[in-house]
C-alpha cells in the first residue's frame, strides 16, 4: 500500500522531481512578451548604430521599433494600464520594472534628439541629447537579459554572458538594417556598414557557441534546455532558423560581397532579412527552451 501511495505521489507531482518548461513568456500572451524584448534589442541596437554612421532616418525608424512596436507588443502583455504605471514608478522591484523606465527614458530623449536634429543639427544641446539617449538605447538592448537573469529557478538563463548576447545581437540587426537602408541612403557609408556587419555577425556565432556550451555544462536542466533546441523540439526552429538563415546564409552574402566588391541589392536585402529572422528566432529559443529546475532533487 505504501509502495502504490509513494508512486501516485509521484505521478501526480512529477513536474516537482522532472522540472517544466517555462510558457508564460512565450506562449499565448507570452508571444507578446517575446516580441518586445526582440524590438527593444533590434530598436536600441539600431539607433546606436546610427549615431555612429549619424543616420537621422535609422535613429527615427529605431525610435519606432522601441516606441510603437516594443511599447505596444509590452502594453499588451502586461494588459492592465494600472498595473503598468505601478511598475514604473517602482524600478527597484524588478529588471522587467527597470526596463519599461528605460524604454519611456529612450523615447523621451530620443524624441527631443530628433527635433534637435531636425532644427539645431550640430548644437551642444543636441549632442547632449545624442548621449542621453544612446545611453538609455544601450540600456533597452541590454535589460533584457538582466531579467532573464534574475529568474533563478531556470538555469538556462543565469549566465553572465546573456546580456551581452542581447546587446551584440541587437547591435548585429542595427547594423543589418543600416546595410539595407545604405542602398538607398549615399549619406551612408555601405563598406563600412557591411564590414561592421560581419565583424558582429562573427562575434555574435561565437557567443551563441559559448552561451550554449556554457549552459550544457551547467547542469544537468540546463543541458536539458540545450539539447531540447540542437535535438529536441525546437531543432527544426534552430538549425534553420537561427544557423541557417541566421548566421549561414548572411555569412555567405556578406563574404561574397567582400570579395565580389559588391553584390546585388536583392542578396543583400536578404542578407538583411536572414540576419533580422535569425535574431527573432534566437530570442524564441532561448524563451522556449527553458526549463525550471526541479523542486525536489532526487538521490541516486
Amino acid at each position: 500500500m505504501a509502495t502504490h501511495t509513494s508512486r501516485q505521489w509521484m505521478v501526480t507531482h512529477e513536474w516537482m522531481l522532472k522540472g517544466n518548461r517555462q510558457s508564460e513568456w512565450i506562449e499565448k500572451r507570452g508571444i507578446l512578451l517575446w516580441l518586445a524584448f526582440y524590438c527593444g534589442g533590434l530598436g536600441g541596437g539600431l539607433y546606436l548604430v546610427s549615431l555612429f554612421f549619424n543616420n537621422l532616418w535609422g535613429m527615427i525608424v529605431g525610435w519606432v521599433i522601441v516606441a510603437v512596436l516594443k511599447g505596444s507588443f509590452h502594453f499588451a502583455f502586461l494588459g492592465k494600464p494600472a498595473r503598468f504605471w505601478r511598475m514604473v514608478f517602482h524600478p527597484q522591484t524588478s529588471w522587467l520594472s527597470r526596463g519599461l523606465l528605460f524604454v519611456l527614458s529612450f523615447t523621451g530623449a530620443a524624441f527631443i534628439q530628433i527635433i534637435l536634429s531636425l532644427t539645431l543639427p550640430g548644437s551642444p544641446l543636441e549632442i547632449l541629447f545624442k548621449v542621453v539617449a544612446g545611453i538609455f538605447a544601450l540600456a533597452v538592448a541590454t535589460y533584457t537579459g538582466f531579467v532573464l537573469n534574475k529568474v533563478k529557478g531556470v538555469p538556462f538563463w543565469n549566465l553572465p554572458i546573456l546580456p551581452v548576447l542581447f546587446v551584440i545581437g541587437g547591435i548585429l540587426g542595427g547594423f543589418g538594417l543600416t546595410v539595407g537602408m545604405g542602398i538607398f541612403n549615399d549619406q551612408i557609408n555601405l563598406h563600412a556598414a557591411e564590414n561592421w556587419s560581419r565583424v558582429f555577425l562573427i562575434i555574435d556565432v561565437l557567443l551563441i557557441s559559448i552561451y550554449l556550451a556554457l549552459a550544457a555544462r551547467k547542469d544537468e536542466t540546463g543541458k536539458k534546455s540545450v539539447l531540447y533546441q540542437l535535438k529536441g523540439g525546437l531543432a527544426v526552429i534552430f538549425w534553420s532558423g537561427v544557423v541557417l538563415a541566421g548566421a549561414i546564409l548572411p555569412f555567405i552574402i556578406t563574404f561574397y560581397s567582400y570579395f565580389a566588391g559588391d553584390a546585388a541589392p536583392g542578396l543583400i536585402i536578404t542578407a538583411v532579412i536572414c540576419e533580422i529572422a535569425g535574431g527573432m528566432l534566437l530570442r524564441y529559443c532561448l524563451l522556449k527552451s527553458a526549463i525550471y529546475s526541479p523542486l525536489i532533487a532526487l538521490k541516486a
